[in-house]
């Protein structure tokens, strides 16, 4: 079976200019017959994919490429995959290449069986983590969370699990912008307020409050896109969820 794939072209609004992005995000059904995805690696990952021996590092990749470069496709408007090669900078933070490139940045993420990318202007930095819901998960969880963190998710209507699930999340995203991955304590990047919305949930940060961050479920998942706090993003939810629904039911 071939992955279901969602991708949506977004306008991000400023006070004084607006600019483009694009978000996929993706679930592969079954791994098997990876070979089919040949066409989707320039020569030169084709030639690193080779190498690779263990399942989970193949279908990370795979996962990785697809939905990365089907975001940064649609945004520059050119469906040839091949010709879009993204290789791992110093910090293994994605780099972009490509014919005509436009200082176009992506920033991937994925968990089990799904991708999520989101492509976007290097003037305008974002960044996207998805992580599974696991209670089992919360006593890690916890440890990263601060005393203000853990009162301020247990006034919200929901459970624990998610809510500490999403405080991962939106610390993972905005660690992407900032390009400093698991480098840094999670604890510089509290939340200092998390409001609910109709379908989603928005935080903003406690030292970074140039930037806030964008939450939404996905069944069991839960997918964060963090961006700079004058930006005004809206994510058709209704169609990305629509497009999914068969397995956030499951």
């Amino acid at each position: 079976m071939h992955p279901t794939v969602y991708v949506e072209n977004l306008t991000l609004t400023r006070p004084a200019e607006t600019f483009n992005a694009s978000l996929c995000i993706s679930h592969f059904p079954t791994f098997e017959n990876c070979e089919e995805f040949g066409d989707l690696f320039h020569p030169e990952e084709q030639a690193y994919y080779q190498t690779l021996q263990f399942e989970k590092r193949i279908h990370s990749y795979l996962i990785g490429r697809l939905t990365g470069k089907k975001a940064i496709a649609s945004l520059m408007g050119n469906e040839n995959l091949a010709q879009i090669i993204i290789r791992p900078g110093i910090f293994r933070q994605p780099i972009v290449t490509c014919e005509n490139q436009q200082n176009i940045q992506v920033s991937i993420s994925h968990c089990d069986n799904w991708g999520a990318a989101i492509a976007f202007p290097e003037a305008h930095p974002m960044g996207i983590d998805i992580e599974r819901i696991n209670s089992e998960q919360n006593e890690a969880l916890e440890r990263e969370a601060s005393e203000f963190e853990r009162r301020l998710i247990q006034r919200l209507p929901f459970d624990y699990e998610v809510m500490l699930t999403l405080l991962w999340t939106v610390k993972e995203a905005l660690s992407k912008v900032l390009k400093t991955g698991l480098t840094a304590p999670f604890r510089i990047y509290e939340i200092a307020q998390i409001e609910t919305q109709s379908d989603s949930l928005l935080s903003f940060y406690k030292n970074f409050a140039q930037y806030k961050a964008l939450s939404f479920m996905l069944g069991h998942y839960i997918c964060t896109i963090a961006y700079p706090l004058k930006t005004e993003l809206t994510v058709d939810l209704h169609s990305l969820k629509e497009t999914f629904r068969t397995l956030v039911e499951l």
